[in-house]
């Protein structure tokens, strides 16, 4: 998604568009499959433009616990700061743009925005009790077919304690 900044003086930008995620890394995609809300913010002090992003989309994804699909509502915002021609940058996270540049492409912000807000781990509801190793019962709709679950025999001395 490519910013317009040419004709940008006095006035910020505010654009708001339906995009498609398929310049996120493959690894990241497979999880967000729809089109994307993206509001962007833009506004200008001197050579320094100040970029506003606010995405939302929703997410597919397979709980970590119980192997359910689900679906759940994905949202991630950042603020980027772009400085336009040379001259030394005080803060490392300032992306530098060409003194004649017309636009800003904010895709690789994006990328970013998207890959750091993923969630590690990933479950259906934070309640889930997940699929019973033994039995293989989804604990979530049935109840273990297990029985008595065997103790681990390098515990029974300590067993012996609580007795």
């Amino acid at each position: 998604m490519k910013i317009n900044i040419q004709d940008m003086d006095i006035h910020p930008i505010e654009v708001n568009e339906e995009i498609s995620l398929e310049f996120i890394s493959p690894l990241i995609r497979e999880y967000y499959p729809n089109q994307a809300s993206v509001h962007v913010y833009v506004e200008k002090i001197k050579k320094e433009f100040r970029v506003h992003i606010d995405l939302k989309t929703k997410g597919h994804y397979v709980c970590d616990r119980c192997l359910d699909e689900f679906d759940v509502n994905f949202s991630a915002d950042i603020e980027q700061q772009y400085h336009q021609g040379a001259g030394e940058l005080l803060d490392e996270d300032i992306i530098r743009i060409e003194a004649d540049a017309v636009e800003i492409d904010i895709d690789p912000v994006i990328s970013e925005m998207m890959l750091l807000n993923h969630p590690q781990k990933m479950l259906c509801r934070e309640d889930c009790k997940g699929i019973c190793p033994n039995c293989g019962a989804h604990l979530n709709h049935e109840a273990c077919r297990c029985g008595e679950k065997p103790i681990d025999p390098r515990w029974e001395e300590l067993r012996k304690l609580l007795k």
